[in-house]
């Protein structure tokens, strides 16, 4: 497969890194507190995400329909891994085998992408996904755990953070609720830029996460209208998110989104020291 010419080349030659080729193993943004201000039970998500985290919370509030556009190429696999271990192991044993920073983020968590781990979830992840197994079985059995772990990013929360940003980690009884929505949700998935990405159908909400921090402002512009055609009447769009709570006047998506009906909603930090914010847009029935 042409994907494991192209992670090889991440793992071995750091001349041709590419930060979007980079695996979230969790999200950096705090879900639980702009999930309330988006109507998503029963009704279709488009969103970003490599971490899957967009998926599994939305799907515990009652989201059935999620299509997941990610410019990263292993944001598939690395859901149906993520998947695997929901489904086969605790919430504890989840947070060890997946996050960095279970034992702190100054201290190497031996059990992250344990192998030992692997390959007693390996068999249902292959019922899940013969793709994510094909590439996770190459990778365990040819790299050592340190060599993998550079597909991810290491600019990781601390475990209390993720923990308090996902409402499916909140508690045992959370995670357990989670396992049993998800195996009845098909997630589609597009490995596509989405600036400009096509779909052929409309969804009631869409969440771009922080992508337009990344972008110049004619590529967010670009995005948003991509969008925009993409949301259904009265649909809502999470166009960015902050890790702070004011939009300074001279931030050039204060400029971009001037004239638009958008707003601006504070909401609980990442961490508790401060607020975080998110630009939310609402399409009016035309």
């Amino acid at each position: 497969m042409d994907i494991i010419k192209e992670i090889e080349e991440q793992l071995i030659d750091k001349h041709k890194h590419n930060i979007f080729f980079d695996i979230y193993s969790f999200s950096n943004e705090n879900i639980r507190g702009y999930v309330p201000l988006f109507d998503l039970k029963n009704k279709s998500l488009l969103t970003v995400g490599s971490s899957s985290d967009q998926v599994f919370n939305a799907a515990y509030v009652g989201c059935d329909d999620i299509t997941v556009c990610d410019i990263c190429p292993l944001t598939e696999y690395y859901y149906y891994l993520k998947l695997t271990t929901l489904l086969m192991y605790g919430r504890d044993d989840y947070l060890k085998y997946l996050c960095q920073s279970f034992l702190g983020i100054d201290h190497s968590n031996e059990l992250f992408l344990n192998k030992e781990i692997y390959e007693k979830e390996k068999d249902m992840l292959k019922r899940l996904s013969y793709e994510a197994y094909y590439i996770w079985d190459y990778l365990f059995n040819n790299y050592d755990r340190e060599t993998i772990a550079k597909l991810f990013r290491n600019d990781i929360n601390p475990i209390k953070d993720i923990i308090n940003s996902n409402n499916y980690l909140s508690s045992d009884k959370d995670y357990k609720r989670l396992r049993n929505i998800i195996q009845n949700i098909q997630v589609n998935f597009i490995n596509g830029n989405i600036i400009n990405q096509e779909y052929g159908r409309k969804f009631d909400n869409i969440w771009l996460s922080n992508v337009a921090h990344f972008l110049n402002q004619g590529d967010v512009l670009e995005m948003f209208y991509n969008s925009d055609n993409a949301l259904s009447d009265n649909g809502e769009m999470l166009l960015s998110y902050f890790w702070h709570p004011i939009i300074s006047d001279k931030d050039f998506l204060s400029e971009a989104f001037n004239n638009m009906d958008i707003d601006q909603i504070v909401i609980p930090g990442v961490s508790v020291h401060e607020d975080n914010s998110i630009l939310k847009y609402t399409k009016k029935k035309r």
